[in-house]
């Protein structure tokens, strides 16, 4: 099977952002009021310092590994800005999008449901959309931020969790002592930690997001969700899976498709229901699952299961 090294998604948001420019247009007529007062999200130079810190201070990052406090940080402020934009109305369709899932699946993590924080969190900034635009509250927040001061580091942070999705990978063991990670479909492999403290075993299949390295100079990536541990069927089943998924196309317009598959769904919460019906056990680590997303009969709590 061919290798390839890991290189960012072709997923790209679409030029169009409605919700965005109508944010923006309200938000400059009423610069200083309260209501928009975005001020401690938007101080440029702060918030540039202390993403180098997070970088470069040892005391700052404490225990965590440089990659993940870069992507925490980014998160954290993406999260401050976004609880204040989803109070506007003009994000009322998306806010009722995720506030739907959120009362469906009601993702506080196992035993109470399979959907971890971090898996929904992700889910709800950069997957969750609207419009021909596909419209995130992630793009959504780089793009005011972007117009109001926001430090264009931490936009371009910003910017690779919204470019990330979900994906299946292939555990192949470890190599400097990261967990080495290949793609399917794809073949892209890479080497990342886990910050959940799985390190896992070769042969498993993982359902997780794993980020690029956030800076130049970083060579590993970063499992940022709780991974999925996908105990059955076998990797051979998931091939068949995307086999029969997907169009038959040239293998760029193929991975393309793909890519399509794992972010933006084929149906609505079509990978949150995959894992609410294919949860069988969990560790305070990780989670398994077991089944696939078109055969019911394979997940213990689809309908046809129950």
């Amino acid at each position: 099977m061919t290798r390839k090294k890991s290189t960012p998604t072709s997923i790209k948001v679409s030029a169009r952002r409605p919700i965005a420019d109508k944010l923006i247009k309200k938000m400059r007529s009423h610069v200083g009021a309260k209501v928009v007062d975005l001020s401690a999200v938007m101080e440029g130079k702060k918030n540039a310092q202390a993403l180098q810190k997070t970088v470069a201070s040892a005391e700052y990052l404490t225990d965590l590994h440089p990659a993940h406090a870069i992507y925490m940080y980014a998160q954290n402020q993406a999260s401050v800005m976004a609880e204040q934009l989803t109070m506007l109305n003009e994000m009322g369709r998306l806010t009722r999008l995720i506030d739907k899932a959120e009362d469906e699946y009601m993702p506080s993590g196992p035993p109470m449901s399979p959907l971890t924080p971090s898996f929904f969190t992700c889910w709800a900034f950069f997957d969750a959309c609207v419009g021909l635009g596909r419209e995130t509250l992630g793009t959504t927040v780089m793009a005011v931020g972007k117009t109001f001061g926001m430090h264009e580091e931490l936009v371009r942070v910003i910017g690779l969790m919204q470019d990330s999705r979900m994906a299946v990978y292939a555990h192949e063991g470890f190599s400097d002592g990261a967990i080495v990670l290949c793609e399917l479909v794809t073949n892209r492999i890479c080497k990342a930690i886990c910050p959940s403290g799985y390190d896992g075993r070769a042969g498993e299949l993982w359902y997780a997001r794993v980020l690029l390295p956030p800076h130049d100079g970083m060579d590993v990536h970063v499992v940022f969700t709780t991974p999925y541990v996908l105990i059955d069927p076998a990797e051979s089943e998931w091939l068949a899976y995307f086999e029969r998924t997907l169009p038959l196309e040239t293998p760029e317009k193929r991975i393309a498709a793909y890519e399509r598959h794992m972010k933006w769904e084929p149906a609505r919460n079509y990978w949150a229901e995959f894992v609410f019906e294919a949860y069988v056990n969990h560790r305070h680590d990780m989670i398994f699952l077991t089944g696939l997303p078109d055969v019911p009969e394979g997940r213990p709590h689809s309908q046809v299961n129950s």
